[in-house]
């Protein structure tokens, strides 16, 4: 476990350091696609065999403002802006996403990584009622970097509300949905650091 931790707090300070690296026209243009401002944003991406499964069932996704969706390499991209970063290595978001399919919904928001605990937690509702707050996924390192540094394994939580609002059995827990990239903004404040950046940088160092 503590081998595992330790290398996805490195996938997430390789995060940090291609912030600071971005400093072309051509990085400004892309965090000008997201929320640039405030502590930055977190990058999820689903899997393209789950994005083909979803879209052959009819199930559409969308953004909860003020999280983005755009095409993203064949499937889905989600931005979800950072509203804080607290220890014991906690990055809580904004926004979410909902999947639909006719009168069946189920929207996830406010999503919190817990590196401490390797879990995503969000707030569930929908079709089949108001949940609360659940872990949605774990978190363990991605084999598809160039998708998202971290990948998102489905609870068992989350794919039961899945498959009750859908009225399917292809979702089960351990399945990875995707894969998250989170991207802080580093900057300086008043003469220091932004008050998200100098946590992030303790966690990671």
């Amino acid at each position: 476990m503590r081998l595992k931790l330790l290398g996805i707090l490195t996938a997430v300070a390789t995060c940090v350091g291609l912030v600071a690296a971005t400093g072309s026209p051509a990085a400004a243009d892309t965090a000008s696609r997201s929320s640039s401002r405030g502590l930055g944003y977190t990058q999820v991406v689903v899997d393209p065999a789950v994005y083909q499964l979803i879209a052959s069932a009819g199930i559409t996704p969308s953004p909860v403002s003020p999280a983005v969706a755009f095409p993203y390499r064949g499937t889905l991209a989600a931005r979800f802006p950072i509203t804080g970063v607290a220890a014991p290595a906690t990055v809580t978001h904004a926004g979410g996403l909902t999947l639909a399919a006719g009168a069946d919904t189920i929207t996830l928001t406010d999503f919190t990584i817990e590196l401490a605990r390797l879990t995503v937690s969000g707030n569930v509702s929908g079709s089949i009622g108001t949940v609360g707050r659940a872990d949605l996924f774990t978190l363990g390192l991605s084999h598809r970097p160039w998708l998202g540094l971290l990948s998102l394994r489905l609870t068992a939580t989350a794919a039961d509300a899945l498959n009750a609002t859908f009225g399917v059995s292809a979702f089960s827990a351990g399945d990875i949905f995707g894969y998250a990239t989170v991207v802080p903004r580093l900057g300086r404040h008043h003469g220091g650091w932004h008050h998200g950046d100098r946590h992030l940088s303790g966690l990671t160092r």
